[in-house]
């Protein structure tokens, strides 16, 4: 009798969504249109570094444990673009721990509604292959700032 292997398949980003935002907004009030909407408190942190050395603005919302964390990235600024995406992104939201549907929805209508926010939409994780090192470089930079 043949032994057949095992294999353990490890999501490295399991229950995480990310929304998509074009806007001319300045981080700080995007983040304030947000924490008003979504009744939550971004704070900004220290600027995200890429590997070409050029910040991108970065804040965190943590809800607890058995609640979402939100972050809030910049991925296009004037001095430089971290990830072009299409259609043109110039933030990201990621959203960590469950979210179902409904809420998920909700939260992209507000954003939606933001003056100044022009579309917002839905990153698909699957057949976007930018987002794994992006996603990498966020988290690195999330538990620097919690050790720190």
């Amino acid at each position: 009798m043949v032994k057949k292997k095992k294999k353990i398949v490890i999501e490295p980003f399991d229950d995480i969504k990310i929304i998509g935002i074009c806007s001319q907004l300045e981080d700080f009030k995007l983040a304030w249109n947000i924490n008003k909407l979504l009744n939550i408190n971004l704070v900004k942190y220290s600027d995200i570094v890429n590997e070409d050395g050029f910040g991108f603005s970065f804040y965190l919302y943590d809800g607890g444990e058995n609640c979402n964390t939100f972050n809030l990235v910049e991925i296009a600024n004037a001095e430089a673009k971290w990830v072009s995406f299409s259609p043109a992104t110039d933030y990201l939201i990621v959203i960590r721990n469950f979210i179902n549907d409904e809420d998920l929805a909700d939260v992209l209508n507000k954003i939606k509604k933001i003056d100044g926010v022009i579309f917002a939409y839905l990153i698909d994780l699957e057949t976007n292959n930018k987002i794994d090192t992006l996603l990498e470089d966020i988290e690195m930079h999330e538990i620097e700032i919690i050790n720190s």
